[in-house]
């Protein structure tokens, strides 16, 4: 693979200085005149990219939605319950325990709208088996896919909650459940089996009509516990205490640990092999990722040579609009000579090298800037070999923005800037 032979080329950097005219070398002598040092720099301007596309995952990400919005369709998103809490009660099984009678259970999804339209209200499914993975699943899982085998628990009650000043703080979507659900939550569903069931409690939302509208709401991963999408028990416990009995109405909260909502991009665009018109782009939610090649000549710096700085600019196109949009890049260590622009991939096909080495940025007005001394020193060193990078949208980045690069431009080139030491 031509564009993997960059870096393997650069693990020559012990041997002289680049000599071709795309590097430019000028020793700074002023400085050093008390030692033998002397200060070389190097810029090089031959850096591609190539596209791929991986197939989106947002398990991390802090919302969660349902609907379409930027030729992005949204059209499902699951939340799983975790097993009982050592720390509480067996909150699964209160619906066998004779000394519990349960009032009400509630299911609640918090939203960051304050207004929910009939349209947006999501209808609520359940299963007892296990649907998604957080981590790892996709649209390519959930083609075609139906709720036939599901639990049909209808559509919510929509609350609006305010702070004392009357300002809007967040919306409450609430399912009111009926409480034999507890058995099939339970578990163990047989009085006689003491042991428990590892049920696994899934739950999906769907919107009953899906249009261009679109409903955001929290994900676990967005606050410590207050908006985590959670089913609240109301119950009421007789509790012996000597000769009397004592009865108290409480509520137990318990919040997911898992959702995940299901971003398919099959109607988006640009399509990314069309870089002639379109660039090199970045979309967590469009899965487009980027592959970095520096082609870096066979001469080389002189021996013993210690980089000071090493600055990587990638320009962004001129009409890119996207604020505060961060990226990363990473060095990738495997070759995947099969890795193409068009496949859309169940899983990134490069495997990075990662912590101390992955790099995030934030755009000023012209691109990005990274600092890549680390990674070039440890090759200089023999330390690393590296491929190329990779270059991804940060997960917390809005899903239905993207990022375009300009790698042609004529004003600003992508470059990388290296100042070294040698003797």
């Amino acid at each position: 693979m031509k564009i993997c032979n960059c870096f393997t080329h650069f693990l020559t950097l012990v041997i002289s200085i680049f000599l071709i005219t795309q590097c430019s070398e000028t020793p700074l002598e002023h400085e050093l005149d008390h030692s033998s040092l002397n200060i070389g720099t190097i810029t090089i301007d031959n850096i591609s990219a190539v596209n791929y596309l991986v197939a989106p995952n947002l398990g991390s990400h802090e919302s969660l939605y349902l609907g379409e919005r930027n030729d992005l369709d949204i059209p499902i998103t699951f939340i799983r319950f975790p097993e009982s809490n050592p720390s509480k009660p067996n909150y699964w099984n209160f619906f066998f325990d004779s000394t519990i009678v349960i009032d009400s259970l509630h299911f609640i999804l918090f939203s960051k709208d304050s207004v929910i339209p009939e349209n947006l209200k999501p209808t609520l499914y359940f299963s007892p088996d296990s649907q998604f993975n957080e981590n790892l699943s996709n649209y390519l899982d959930f083609q075609n896919y139906t709720f036939t085998d599901w639990t049909n628990l209808g559509e919510p009650e929509i609350k609006v909650r305010t702070d004392t000043s009357t300002l809007f703080m967040y919306s409450e979507l609430i399912w009111s459940l009926d409480t034999s659900l507890m058995q099939s939550l339970s578990d163990s569903l047989d009085l006689s089996d003491t042991l428990e069931s590892n049920l696994v409690r899934s739950f999906a939302i769907q919107l009953a009509q899906r249009d261009s509208n679109l409903i955001e709401l929290y994900s676990e991963e967005a606050t410590s516990g207050d908006k985590d999408p959670q089913i609240i028990i109301y119950y009421t416990q007789s509790i012996l205490l000597g000769d009397s009995t004592t009865v108290i109405d409480t509520s137990l909260n318990i919040y997911s640990d898992g959702d995940l909502s299901i971003f398919d991009p099959t109607q988006t665009f640009p399509p990314i092999n069309d870089t002639i018109n379109y660039g090199i782009g970045l979309s967590n939610g469009r899965g487009i990722r980027s592959f970095v090649s520096i082609s870096f000549p066979a001469d080389t710096l002189p021996v013993g040579s210690v980089i000071r700085s090493a600055n990587l600019f990638i320009p962004t196109d001129s009409s890119n609009d996207s604020q505060n949009y961060k990226i990363f890049i990473d060095p990738v260590e495997t070759d995947s000579s099969v890795t193409d622009s068009i496949s859309i991939y169940e899983t990134d096909p490069y495997i990075s090298i990662g912590y101390p080495y992955r790099i995030t940025a934030q755009s000023d007005s012209t691109g990005y800037g990274f600092s890549i001394k680390n990674i070039l020193q440890n090759i200089l060193l023999g330390n690393e070999i590296i491929l190329g990078f990779k270059m991804v949208a940060d997960e917390k980045n809005d899903p239905f923005e993207s990022v375009w690069f300009d790698l042609t431009g004529d004003m600003i080139r992508p470059r990388l800037e290296i100042i070294y030491v040698y003797n």
